[in-house]
């Protein structure tokens, strides 16, 4: 008893000196002497006014000194529910506002084959074949999304991730609604490209949100709960777009109309919340945010963070290399719903269950893997990085056999082939290169190095996609050069992005 009065004197000296909460930890983890059940509890009675006057209490009671949860410091603690109700809008917001963007980027590829049919589509011109110009389409939005990269990354940064992100939101919602209620190919090629071209600072725009909401510790979380708000929107708009396609078949001419259509109400709930919730973080946190000190003063360039990275850091090049390969891998999404109809011989409605299928794989990736890959240390990020991609390359290697004709696989193999095939890439394109733009970004130049990553795979795919887009579909030999590029972009970035995450690692 008298070894536990003095260890427990002590304690309260030292947490008198110093405001350390009522608990200390003595010898080790497992012996814990808790200040209020020793005083309260304990024979010697007269602990508790000496344990009140070293505190130097008093009128808030005797549980009140002895816990120390006075009446002052609840303010403290109705300031945290605020915060964590803050913390926890944001973070629906956000996930919930990429879930929206990458919903409606489904909308394209589940009607494709419906917009260049003769019986209920556009209205296309009549010097060249429907098919060739939604290919030059597909190549002229995928270079409207890469000059978004090129242009918009700065003025991300400059206006902050939260407003550009309400704005990207409303712009998107008003060019689907009007894509819905057109008839002509080249206006809605004109609408398409605007889209395209608003997609592409979402990416960026969430990311600058991300550092102006949530602290370094959270990053790779946020990262992780926005790439379950993407491959979810994915999946859920494959699988209700093919359900909507599945019931108005026979009683709608035009039923893709629809489907643009509800891909514009989708930006309805979470421009709402970004709005609520971003005026509250631009409210709250801004004074809280000048104490990061890796956010760079607001005069900073973004430009010029861009240039130091690209001259100093070997490992910027290494994850624009991956990012870029990758965002080409991860692309095929758009043609999935074909492969499976024109090579597979599924229906249209199966064939968007597939493409939802690969979602489901990115999906499944991210939600399990992104905390624990954020908590990892190097070595095993990695480890797992490796392991990931070589995955990710095994998948397009089948693909490649079966339309050579090498090892045929049937539908069902084809679509879990299509599951790994998301769940493989996702952490690897989405977490190492967003961590790195936050970390060396800051808030000033996050959007600007993310837009940057983004920028020659959107150029690539302007090249995949118009290539893709113009082959003989039905044709199984067709699309081996596709497999073979799709190939070596997943083994260039199993190369490349391991050594950029052992790179980073290095002292600056």
């Amino acid at each position: 008893m008298k070894t536990t009065v003095v260890l427990f004197l002590m304690a309260s000296i030292v947490h008198y000196a110093t405001g350390f909460p009522s608990i200390w930890v003595v010898g080790s983890r497992q012996h814990r002497i808790n200040a209020s059940s020793i005083a309260i509890r304990g024979p010697n009675m007269r602990l508790n006014k000496m344990f009140i006057e070293l505190r130097g209490g008093g009128g808030g009671g005797v549980e009140d000194s002895l816990t120390g949860t006075s009446e002052q410091e609840n303010p403290n603690d109705s300031i945290t529910r605020e915060e964590r109700y803050r913390q926890s809008g944001m973070s629906v917001a956000l996930s919930s506002g990429y879930f929206a963007v990458m919903g409606a980027k489904c909308a394209l590829p589940s009607v494709l084959s419906l917009l260049t049919s003769p019986k209920g589509g556009m209205t296309f011109s009549p010097h060249t074949t429907p098919q060739a110009q939604m290919a030059n389409l597909l190549g002229l939005s995928t270079v409207a999304v890469a000059m978004g990269k090129l242009l918009l990354g700065p003025a991300i940064d400059h206006f902050g991730g939260i407003q550009s992100l309400q704005v990207c939101l409303a712009c998107l919602a008003g060019l689907l609604a009007y894509i819905s209620s057109i008839q002509q190919f080249h206006h809605f090629a004109l609408a398409w490209i605007l889209v395209d071209f608003i997609f592409s600072a979402c990416w960026a725009a969430s990311i600058n949100s991300i550092h102006q909401s949530f602290q370094e510790k959270d990053w790779g979380k946020q990262i992780g709960y926005l790439a379950m708000g993407a491959r979810t929107g994915n999946a859920v708009a494959f699988s209700m777009f093919a359900t909507i396609l599945y019931v108005l078949a026979e009683t709608t001419r035009q039923p893709w109309r629809k489907i643009f259509f509800a891909s514009a109400l989708l930006q309805a709930v979470p421009l709402a919340l970004i709005t609520y919730f971003g005026r509250k973080t631009l409210r709250e946190t801004d004074p809280l945010s000048k104490k990061k000190d890796n956010i760079q003063p607001a005069t900073v360039n973004p430009v010029r963070i861009l240039i130091k990275e690209a001259r100093s850091a070997p490992e910027f090049w290494l994850h624009l290399l991956s990012r870029s390969c990758l965002m080409v891998f991860a692309s095929f999404l758009l043609f999935v719903p074909t492969l499976m109809s024109q090579v597979y011989g599924m229906s249209p409605s199966f064939a968007a269950q597939v493409a939802s299928i690969y979602s489901v794989g990115c999906l499944f990736s991210v939600s399990l893997g992104s905390r624990i890959y954020s908590l990892l240390p190097k070595k095993k990020q990695i480890f797992a990085i490796v392991t990931l991609l070589g995955l990710a390359t095994l998948s397009s290697l089948v693909q490649l056999g079966h339309v050579m004709g090498a090892f045929p696989i049937s539908s069902t193999a084809s679509a879990m082939s299509m599951f790994v095939w998301g769940f493989a890439f996702s952490i690897p394109f989405y977490l190492p290169p967003s961590l790195y733009a936050l970390e060396r970004g800051g808030k000033a130049g996050s959007a600007t190095i993310s837009d940057a990553f983004d920028f020659l795979g959107f150029a690539l795919l302007a090249i995949f996609n118009g290539y893709v887009a113009s082959i003989a579909h039905k044709d199984v030999s067709a699309w081996i050069g596709c497999f073979q590029i799709t190939t070596l972009c997943s083994f260039l970035s199993l190369i490349a992005q391991p050594l950029a995450v052992f790179l980073q690692q290095r002292p600056r």
